[in-house]
């Protein structure tokens, strides 16, 4: 599985990074930064930084795409030295560099995935690098308005509802699937509870954009957005035949939810 966090470029900018047109110049963020390269040593990276920048055009937006090294801690532990004859104990923080997968397109839109979970607790990190670029981010935010709107638009599959609200009723928060091959069946306890609390995860089918794709790729592909753990979107790279065709929906899904917020955000 792997996580997507979305970001959109604000009006703080450095004035360097833009073309003519008002866009973001992928030529000018790529020299800025190459001057950022990840140092390695025999190929283990050995420090903070960027590394495989390369750029390329999607739906007639230009895009950069490269890792981001950070270093992250596992915390400390106590080395044991031999100072002058006395056996003493120093304090020793573990770090390690882990890495992170980042695509900037010209129209201002940031996706950082991470393959693991536990590399997620670099994301702050990893956004305060490419800030440092000259770019101000603000984060993408999952609401209750746009999770009702998707699952009223898709085929959805699960969901979860809390900080439930309802007279007689202890239930404080309730998660749900449906069967994913049944379009037609209604689920009772989303018709129980929906209008009673937040909804805070849903899982859903998004259609692949293009008919031109990899063979093993499918036609829908498995969605799922949470609220909780600083709006998540988690998608399963195993489902997709080819780098290209994960590349393109990640870019795709983006879009689309950004378009959703806005949508849904003005009903």
């Amino acid at each position: 599985m792997a996580t997507l966090f979305i970001y959109r470029m604000s009006d703080q900018l450095d004035l360097f990074l833009f073309d003519e047109n008002g866009n973001l110049s992928i030529p000018r963020l790529t020299e800025t930064m190459e001057q950022r390269i990840s140092p390695n040593h025999n190929g283990l990276i050995s420090g903070e930084g960027f590394t495989n920048i390369t750029t390329f055009v999607y739906d007639g937006v230009h895009c950069l795409e490269c890792f981001c090294t950070t270093e992250s801690s596992l915390g400390y532990y106590y080395q044991a030295r031999v100072d002058q004859g006395n056996v003493t104990a120093e304090r020793v923080q573990h770090s390690y560099y882990s890495k992170s997968n980042v695509k900037l397109t010209s129209e201002g839109n940031l996706i950082i995935k991470f393959d693991w979970t536990s590399e997620e607790k670099a994301k702050s990190r990893v956004k305060e690098m490419i800030e440092s670029i000259g770019i101000e981010l603000d984060s993408f935010r999952i609401t209750d308005g746009m999770l009702r709107y998707i699952q009223g638009q898709y085929h959805w599959t699960s969901a979860k509802i809390d900080k439930i609200l309802k007279d007689g009723d202890k239930t404080k928060k309730v998660s749900y699937t449906i069967d994913p091959s049944d379009t037609n069946s209604r689920s009772l306890v989303d018709e129980e509870y929906r209008d009673h609390g937040n909804m805070c995860h849903l899982a859903f089918e998004m259609p692949f954009p293009y008919s031109y794709k990899h063979r093993d790729t499918p036609s829908l592909i498995n969605v799922k957005l949470y609220r909780e753990g600083g709006h998540r979107i988690v998608i399963n790279e195993d489902e997709f035949g080819n780098n290209e065709d994960l590349n393109i929906f990640q870019l795709y899904l983006t879009n689309e939810l950004l378009r959703i917020k806005n949508e849904s955000d003005g009903m």
